[in-house]
């Protein structure tokens, strides 16, 4: 857990330079006007189809009953409202975790190793197209399960736990590959995702936290990647001082 807790406030102090700030900004900007303007293109279908599969349900007529006896009308049409934007805003987030993964995590691996890991060999055990295709993966398995398991959201405390835990597979998925692809040889990535992984993914519902707290769900993406990559720098550091390699020793922030 120490290990845990000092990437994530590592990753903090590292946010706050001139460049992670601007890498946290134009990925999500991107990514939110781009939804944004097609979220409001399929408004009114997407929400049409959401109320009526969601009027079918227990949890719909119940709250189609409530604002009834409460004299409004719409109940079910609020909640396809609500559900369809959930969705928009989910794949904002995912399209910009995906954008960072696959642009600018090279750039927030050069800042953390060039920092704090300067004497870390770099055997680079993968390849750009490794990465692509590791995001084209985790987006496909996250879309799926997320939109499989939207009908848990009409259980109340699902609603919070089960988008959560998506996320921060998600993210866990999406950056351990790119923080170590650099540094690493393939034998020693898989070694540390074996090792790490319970970590890792608690890394990524930690910070996928930040998702449930607007404004601070744009610095979800960057600050994951900073995240990602402090953590598994150290680890593979340990890794080969604990294997006797040599240019182990890297400085404090």
């Amino acid at each position: 857990m120490n290990d845990i807790f000092r990437a994530l406030g590592r990753a903090i102090v590292s946010q706050f330079h001139p460049r992670m700030l601007w890498l946290a900004v134009w990925p999500f900007l991107v990514a939110f006007v781009a939804w944004l303007l097609v979220g409001s293109v399929f408004n009114r279908l997407a929400t049409e189809r959401i109320a009526r599969f969601v009027a079918d349900s227990f949890v719909g007529a119940t709250i189609d009953a409530t604002f009834s006896w409460m004299g409004f009308g719409g109940g079910v049409d609020v909640l396809a409202w609500i559900i369809y934007w959930g969705l928009v805003f989910a794949l904002m987030v995912l399209t910009a975790l995906v954008i960072i993964a696959t642009v600018a995590m090279p750039t927030v691996v050069d800042h953390v190793a060039g920092r704090d890991y300067p004497a870390l060999a770099r055997k680079q055990g993968g390849s750009y197209v490794g990465s692509l295709g590791n995001a084209l993966w985790v987006t496909i398995v996250f879309i799926i399960g997320f939109v499989v398991t939207i009908p848990l959201w009409l259980i109340a405390p699902l609603a919070f736990i089960v988008p959560l835990l998506w996320w921060g597979w998600a993210t866990a998925r999406m950056f351990r590959y790119d923080a170590l692809v650099i540094h690493a040889s393939a034998e020693e990535r898989q070694t540390l995702h074996q090792r790490h992984g319970k970590a890792f993914l608690l890394i990524g519902v930690i910070v996928s936290l930040l998702n449930f707290v607007p404004p601070l769900f744009f610095l979800v993406p960057i600050l994951g990647g900073l995240a990602f990559t402090h953590y598994g720098l150290h680890a593979l550091e340990a890794l080969r001082a604990e294997r006797g390699e040599v240019g182990l020793v890297g400085t404090s922030v």
